[in-house]
């Protein structure tokens, strides 16, 4: 779908454009071929300059405030039909009534939840991958995971310019989600 809408751009660009030299489309017509040939490979990268994203919220009736930082995975997952397209991951902490989550979300998809293997690995900067058990949402809810041993995970965290979290997705495999994550005020 991407390839035919990016075919079909190009060649409105190129027949739009009043051309006086044969080179001059046969140079757009090169240049379409790159681009074209580029976008079955492609995925979508987001800025390589991610930070860590601080906010708080208010419960109206208690007066308590919650407190997140999050940031957003460099690339995209590449998921099939129908959740393919951009789909970036997301890292955050939840401070709430005095307790710590550490939750992965994806924008769309679903992280696989196998009754006796609820595990991802984690390898933080160029240390060695540790396993990592994680819980669903109470509401069940596919496109969310708690990492549990929040303490050694925030530890580690907190020492990591990188973070690969390996997210098992249903019908897509393992896939890798990469956060820079240096600079984590927590």
């Amino acid at each position: 779908m991407k390839k035919v809408f990016f075919i079909c751009l190009l060649i409105s660009l190129v027949s739009c454009k009043n051309v006086s030299e044969n080179s001059d489309t046969a140079i757009a017509l090169d240049t379409a071929a790159i681009v074209i040939d580029t976008m079955s490979n492609y995925v979508p990268t987001i800025a390589k300059n991610n930070e860590w994203k601080y906010d708080t919220s208010e419960d109206k009736m208690t007066s308590n405030i919650t407190k997140f930082a999050s940031i957003t995975s460099n690339e995209s997952l590449s998921l099939d039909f129908p959740y393919d397209g951009i789909n970036m991951g997301t890292l955050q902490l939840r401070k709430k009534n005095g307790a710590l989550n550490i939750m992965v979300l994806i924008d769309k998809g679903q992280i696989s939840s196998d009754y006796d293997d609820q595990n991802v690995k984690v390898r933080f900067d160029d240390d060695k991958a540790i396993t990592f058990s994680y819980s669903k949402s109470a509401d069940n809810s596919s496109d969310l995971i708690f990492i549990d041993n929040v303490t050694k995970f925030l530890s580690k965290l907190k020492k990591s310019k990188k973070t690969l979290i390996g997210l098992p997705l249903y019908q897509n495999g393992t896939q890798i989600l990469e956060f820079k994550t240096e600079n984590l005020k927590w």
